[in-house]
């Protein structure tokens, strides 16, 4: 967990006051790409079609 959020901070250090308000969207972005890098390609198929399949 230690690692993570090291990754975490380091990723968001060239954001320079970022708000409260935006800070989840942040964080799940910044899981999101987590992901993906760790999983690879056995995550791009699910994930496509859960952005094609989902209602705007």
């Amino acid at each position: 967990m230690e690692g993570l959020w090291s990754l975490l901070r380091s990723w968001l250090r060239p954001h320079l006051g970022i708000s409260q308000r935006f800070l989840p969207l942040y964080i799940g972005f910044f899981q999101a790409m987590h992901n993906i890098r760790q999983r690879g390609d056995s995550l791009l198929s699910p994930l496509l079609s859960l952005l094609l399949t989902s209602a705007p």
